[in-house]
């Protein structure tokens, strides 16, 4: 069965992207469920989570060699390189394909051929290869962001306790339904992440959330400390031995299974609808 490829979307900076891309990375390698994480975001969060070096090749590369900085677009060409660049990560199961030095350059480029990552991704057989592809993407609008929402089957948005992520994710979803017109990109809905109940500014924004997606909140991931240590450290959240980080790290996995890939499968605990808390 051929890859769920999942694009996560905000805007830059605090929204938690890319903590929740590489947690859930993490219990996918858990449940042996091959994984491929693709890097292309320009400011490179992810490879440096994984300490991929700053100067090192990776998507931009296989952009570059697809001729995109010569105005052209060759999804053979990329295919060729693309296998080539992806790395082994100390997770089993889970690869990377880190975004590369040049994508800074790439991202100032203007690609007109919005299918070319799904293109060259579909041509070196990838979504053959994987289980799972987690996109992580930057958070400003531009060629690199559409190509990653053209390359995805499904779209989620990460919330954190600001007003500027709800904002953001109203933006994100009005992206996917103006996208859907010409790709069905599927809206699995927004998660929340970093609250803290206690604080009522952060509680007033959780009910402004709830009020303004409704259902389409799936899931919610209170603060707690081994969520950013694990992140921080690039530990799988699972393999912490405290009781709080196995319940966290189900919340993760449920939401990858239930909402992103549809799998009828679920952890034990996980309800079938409704919020995964």
């Amino acid at each position: 069965m051929p890859a769920t490829s999942v694009v996560v979307l905000s805007g830059k900076g605090g929204t938690a992207k890319t903590l929740w891309q590489m947690t859930m990375a993490g219990e996918a390698s858990r449940a042996g469920l091959a994984t491929l994480l693709i890097d292309i975001d320009p400011e490179r969060n992810l490879s440096n989570r994984f300490n991929v070096p700053q100067h090192s090749t990776g998507l931009g590369s296989v952009f570059e060699q697809a001729g995109v900085t010569a105005g052209e677009g060759n999804a053979e060409q990329g295919a060729k390189r693309i296998v080539d660049e992806i790395v082994a990560t100390p997770w089993a199961g889970v690869e990377l394909l880190p975004a590369g030095a040049s994508l800074t350059g790439v991202s100032q480029v203007a690609i007109a051929d919005t299918w070319l990552l799904r293109d060259i991704i579909t041509a070196a057989e990838l979504p053959d290869r994987y289980d799972l592809i987690l996109f992580d993407t930057g958070g400003r609008t531009g060629s690199l962001v559409t190509l990653a929402m053209y390359a995805a089957d499904v779209a989620y948005a990460p919330i954190a306790p600001t007003t500027d992520a709800v904002r953001k994710a109203t933006e994100a979803k009005a992206r996917i339904d103006r996208i859907q017109r010409a790709h069905p990109l599927r809206w699995a809905g927004v998660v929340l992440s970093g609250f803290d109940g206690r604080v009522g500014i952060e509680e007033a924004i959780r009910d402004k959330v709830y009020a303004e997606f409704g259902d389409d909140v799936r899931a919610e991931v209170p603060r707690r400390a081994s969520v950013n240590e694990a992140f921080q450290l690039g530990d799988r959240l699972g393999d912490r031995t405290d009781v709080a980080a196995s319940a966290l790290a189900r919340i993760f996995l449920g939401f990858l299974r239930r909402d992103l890939m549809q799998h009828p499968d679920l952890p034990e605990g996980v309800p079938a609808t409704g919020v995964i808390r």
